[in-house]
């Protein structure tokens, strides 16, 4: 048994996720667990700065970087393969959908079993159903999605995300929390690993994604998920007016950038939390609805 673990990590929490989900298949010497860790030709900053959200437009428009060579051999005939995500601007990582672009990504992935493994602040699923629609266009089958979120309020997870993401503090600090998915919940992803160990060795992938749910695998907030999508179309509308003012002059670009990340900066502190509220209520009330969509979300399958 072959597992392939790819990913791309900025911070490094990504990596403390993915190394607590795969430690219960590690002690089997029956499964061997190879990494690969993308590196663009032109790393992306950490901590952000101005020129990560330079490439805004980029990443929601799904315009790939340059990736140094893979470690992996194509032809390999991976029994699993783990796909580690980050979320950037609502979309898939650069990298990430980078890699899902190249040729080699398509030939190791035709036939074979993906597992998603989001480490995110709250808003994964509109990154998730592009990389589904890749998946499925590369002949993979996708058998599993995990995702470990900042569980603190929206609000105060964006203080603290920007805290950590642009000025490189991670915190705590006085009343705010340490930013990002928490040790608890990160020591805890272990569990989801025992739960995969089981259906590796039984060969059995068909009740993973049910049993992963159960476990507390995929939580997602109605409310959350409105905002996302909302923000999903403003975020393309704008990632176009980007890259039109670039064909134009560089000056140009840079002024939409930054006004794009103004009204970033005021969604996120000023009108999400009054939206959040409107679209809790809106659950509620159409809440055979919401349940419908928040199982599909919850689940693998891709919309046709």
């Amino acid at each position: 048994m072959r597992v392939l673990v790819v990913y791309y990590t900025q911070s490094g929490q990504l990596k403390e996720i993915i190394d607590s989900v795969v430690a219960p298949l590690t002690p089997d010497s029956n499964i061997v667990v190879d990494y690969e860790e993308l590196r663009p030709v032109s790393d992306y900053p950490f901590p952000w700065g101005d020129a990560f959200f330079d490439c805004f437009p980029e990443c929601v428009m799904d315009i790939p970087c340059a990736l140094h060579p893979f470690s992996f051999n194509p032809e390999t005939e991976y029994d699993l393969i783990i796909l580690a995500c980050q979320s950037w601007f609502l979309s898939p990582s650069i990298p990430i959908a980078s890699f899902l672009n190249t040729t080699e990504a398509q030939r190791l992935l035709r036939g074979r079993r993906v597992i998603t493994l989001h480490g995110i602040r709250n808003m994964w699923v509109s990154a998730q159903e592009i990389i589904k629609q890749k998946l499925s266009a590369a002949g993979a089958r996708l058998v599993g999605n995990i995702v470990l979120a900042d569980r603190h309020n929206n609000w105060i997870a964006a203080i603290t995300i920007v805290r950590w993401l642009v000025h490189g503090k991670r915190g705590p600090t006085g009343i705010l929390p340490r930013a990002g998915v928490s040790d608890a919940d990160i020591r805890n992803a272990s569990r989801f690993g025992e739960i995969l160990l089981d259906s590796i060795k039984n060969n059995s992938y068909d009740d993973l994604q049910q049993n992963l749910v159960a476990a507390g695998a995929v939580r997602v907030k109605f409310d959350l998920l409105l905002i996302e999508r909302n923000a999903r179309k403003i975020f393309v509308k704008f990632a176009r007016n980007v890259l039109h003012r670039s064909t134009i002059s560089a000056e140009k670009r840079s002024a939409g950038v930054s006004i794009f990340k103004g009204y970033l900066l005021f969604a996120l502190f000023l009108l999400s939390p009054i939206v959040s509220v409107i679209f809790t209520i809106a659950g509620l009330l159409i809440y055979p609805v919401a349940r419908k969509k928040i199982k599909y979300y919850q689940g693998i399958l891709l919309k046709s």
